[in-house]
């Protein structure tokens, strides 16, 4: 069974707009993804999308670690190293595609959404506490 859309939720809200705008298109990006797939396009369909996903991920990711270098986030390095791990499974499985069987794609897919809605509604969403937090110590 593929899995379903994902619905923008207000949980998954860090508090910072630059970072919420790209979640939300990430995830309107993993959408067009789960689509395609839902409805059994030809890899030749579905595997440019997955390229650009992983692509804007790998950028988003970029920009999330500058936003935690600037801000000295204490979490940098943990969230770093999630953030390789991450990549490092998609590619992997990227790598493998040529062999893999459709149920294997929908379970990275799930995989894949799974993953960042988790990152996001528990580790994205300290950096927003860590700015607010400064910010209150401010008049």
């Amino acid at each position: 069974m593929p899995p379903e859309p994902v619905q923008w939720n207000p949980s998954f809200e860090t508090g910072l707009q630059f970072i919420d705008q790209e979640h939300a298109a990430l995830l309107e990006q993993l959408n067009v993804l789960i689509d395609l797939l839902v409805r059994e396009e030809p890899t030749s369909q579905w595997l440019p999308e997955l390229d650009r996903l992983i692509a804007a991920v790998g950028e988003h990711f970029a920009h999330e670690e500058r936003i935690m270098d600037n801000i000295g986030y204490p979490g940098y390095h943990t969230h770093h190293q999630q953030h390789l791990h991450l990549l490092q499974e998609i590619a992997e499985f990227r790598a493998s595609l040529a062999d893999a069987a459709p149920e294997e794609t929908l379970a990275t897919v799930r995989f894949v959404k799974f993953w960042v809605l988790k990152h996001m509604v528990q580790e994205d969403s300290k950096i927003g506490q860590h700015i607010h937090r400064g910010l209150k110590e401010f008049p």
